[in-house]
């Protein structure tokens, strides 16, 4: 059961998709709460979009967890990472469209412990004979980050349904990235 503050920071985390530069007064209406509400759980609009990303972060960071990533078989946390990576699009796109988010350290931070995590499970796959040896593993890290988004835009625009998303993300991975069979 998701809670009320995460489901109005998901909220926000749409309104700020939905329109980066949008007024407070735009966020609360797209959300369905008030200003004052808004100001009281997240201060100025800046403490909101620093607030909101870093929740996303933190789902970020659960998805990674859950997947495995870090540890143990590589397969089954790649199929783990890829089942539930599609609400982290929202905040690949979110960062897209507020760039100066990384340059607040807490945030920049936590964006490249994340990026690490990821390149290093690619790294992992690689020297485990999943992954082609001849791609950086920076690389492949941040194309499935793309992958990701794009599946969220294609579902956006009504191109996809969200059911889809594993797969089309699952055939991207292991059609660009697997190891040639020899």
């Amino acid at each position: 059961m998701e809670s009320a503050q995460d489901k109005l920071s998901r909220d926000v985390a749409k309104a700020l998709v939905t329109n980066p530069g949008a007024s407070t007064a735009d966020i609360a209406a797209t959300a369905g709460v008030s200003r004052a509400t808004l100001h009281r759980v997240f201060g100025d609009r800046e403490s909101l979009v620093q607030s909101v990303y870093g929740w996303l972060l933190d789902r970020c960071d659960q998805v990674f967890d859950e997947a495995g990533i870090d540890q143990g078989e590589i397969e089954p946390a790649l199929d783990r990472l890829i089942e539930h990576c599609y609400p982290l699009a929202q905040s690949y796109w979110l960062l897209t469209a507020t760039p100066r988010l990384e340059r607040e350290p807490e945030i920049g931070d936590r964006l490249r412990e994340q990026d690490q995590r990821l390149e290093n499970f690619f790294a992992r796959a690689q020297a485990a004979g999943v992954f082609r040896p001849d791609l950086s593993a920076r690389w492949m890290a941040y194309s499935f980050g793309g992958q990701v988004m794009s599946a969220w835009y294609l579902v956006e625009d009504g191109y996809a349904g969200e059911l889809e998303v594993p797969r089309l993300i699952r055939e991207a991975t292991f059609g660009g990235f697997a190891a040639k069979e020899k």
